[in-house]
């Protein structure tokens, strides 16, 4: 399962690559939104996680998600809001701007697990 990160926090990054490479995911990490438009479209994807707050004057997840749905090859591909924002609300919030799934931080993995094995099934 090869999956784009997109998070601008190391230490996150960090936790999430050694998570998700443990149960055999390949991961690739990118800290904004300009890269990981240029990082998807030069490689391909079976899934996204993104971050909604990129830092400041940067371009948010929400953004990011629909710049990517524009792009035909991730107009139906899987991509998962990974966020801080964890108030009652937020997860509805998320789904309707288009995200697949929600997963507020800290992220509870055995459920981010499940979640990517549908895909691979």
């Amino acid at each position: 399962m090869k999956i784009l990160y997109v998070e601008d926090n190391k230490i996150n990054a960090v936790v999430m690559d050694k998570m998700l490479s443990k149960n055999a995911c390949d991961v690739i990490t990118v800290a904004n939104a300009s890269t990981a438009l240029q990082e998807v479209s030069a490689d391909s994807f079976d899934l996204i996680l993104v971050d909604i707050n990129l830092g400041i004057n940067q371009m948010d997840g929400c953004e990011l998600l629909k710049r990517f749905r524009l792009m035909d090859p991730l107009k139906t591909k899987p991509i998962y809001a990974v966020t801080a924002y964890a108030l009652p609300g937020d997860e509805a919030h998320f789904l309707e701007k288009g995200f697949d799934q929600y997963f507020s931080k800290p992220v509870d993995f055995e459920r981010l697990l499940s979640a990517i094995e549908t895909i691979a099934e």
